[in-house]
């Protein structure tokens, strides 16, 4: 087994919201309405996701959660509030394709005092998605339906500020994927995949985050708890043979774009099982597929730990590079950290 030692990168990427408009008006003496504000960025390098439809998209929802405190008595401001994306770009801001609008109804407004905590998290749920009687955020979570689940958390103290809230969000879950190459360049070594799956992986698990607390959430595997099942997942087969996925020869042994890729997958953070691989067939020039279990459990890069376990906010990369005489494995883990990103507010008018 090779091994590669990746220097860490981090993408800014901050989903803040704007509050729509109702009956009410805003007036300078008049009590203000909560509003949010949004932005987002990109990365260019495919070593991570990066789609900023995921959240940017007309239609999306965001669960929101907030609470006030004032004289040690806690109050409730929003429960599982949907926040609905209205446009991409703002309307007010069309040569910006990151930015975005965003509503809630009804709208709810400041107090003169109190300390505001605010939690979300994307996408909304209304059934996985809740704070219990001890204030905790909890959400469900099944890597089957292969979601990005970010969360954010943020306070904010109405005397000194009624600003809008910025919330800046992180990802909950790994980020998963394959990538499968060959080593000869030759055009007479062709490869193709025809089946695809991961074995022995936990399915579900629980995150939970502390909501009354005044900084920003880091994300550790202490946020979640799993069971003990294993389960296979994401499982693929090529019908037909054209179908069937060639694997590329990468110019560049580094770069993800040079090779034939499986993911990205949505992973709930986990101490991998020693059973851990994934099974796969290739065809060799058109000949009857030859099935492979890969066991990845221990598979490391530039940190021991990469290689048995998949944390919170973490990218994992596994390159698979075929030749005659069977195949290399690398690994590329590196964080998925997220940065605030400084826009301008979105307002009433």
């Amino acid at each position: 087994m090779k091994f590669r030692c990746i220097i860490s990168l981090a993408f800014a990427s901050a989903l803040l919201f704007s509050c729509g408009k109702d009956s009410r008006i805003d007036v300078p003496n008049g009590p203000k309405p909560i509003s949010f504000s949004a932005g987002v960025s990109t990365i260019t390098k495919a070593i991570k996701p990066d789609d900023p439809t995921v959240l940017l998209t007309v239609g999306n929802r965001v669960s929101i959660f907030a609470t006030r405190e004032y004289n040690d008595v806690p109050e409730q401001v929003f429960s599982n509030l949907a926040l609905h994306c209205d446009a991409v770009p703002n309307p007010s801001t069309p040569s910006n394709p990151l930015s975005s609008a965003w509503s809630y109804s009804p709208v709810a407004y400041w107090k003169d005092n109190g300390d505001y905590y605010f939690s979300g998290v994307f996408p909304y749920s209304s059934d996985k998605v809740s704070v219990d009687n001890t204030y905790s955020l909890k959400v469900s979570y099944s890597a089957g339906d292969n979601t990005d689940v970010m969360v954010a958390r943020t306070h904010q103290d109405a005397a000194v500020s009624k600003d809008p809230v910025n919330l800046t969000f992180k990802h909950a879950t790994s980020a998963v994927r394959f990538l499968f190459g060959k080593s000869s360049s030759s055009d007479s070594d062709q490869y193709t995949l025809t089946s695809f799956q991961l074995e022995n992986i936990i399915g579900v698990g629980e995150f939970s985050m502390a909501t009354r607390v005044t900084g920003s959430p880091t994300i550790t595997s202490s946020n979640w708890s799993t069971g003990s099942s294993y389960t296979t997942l994401f499982e693929w087969e090529a019908d037909q043979i054209e179908d069937r996925k060639a694997i590329t020869h990468p110019s560049d042994a580094d770069d993800p774009d040079g090779y034939t890729q499986m993911g990205w997958y949505y992973m709930v953070p986990q101490s991998l099982s020693t059973e851990a691989a994934v099974r796969f067939s290739v065809s060799y020039n058109g000949g009857a597929p030859v099935e492979t279990v890969l066991n990845f459990y221990g598979a490391t890069d530039h940190t021991s730990e990469s290689g048995i376990a998949w944390a919170p906010n973490q990218v994992y990369n596994y390159f698979i590079t075929l030749n005659q005489s069977g195949l290399d494995l690398t690994v590329q883990a590196i964080p998925w950290d997220e940065v605030q990103v400084t826009t301008d507010d979105f307002n009433f008018e």
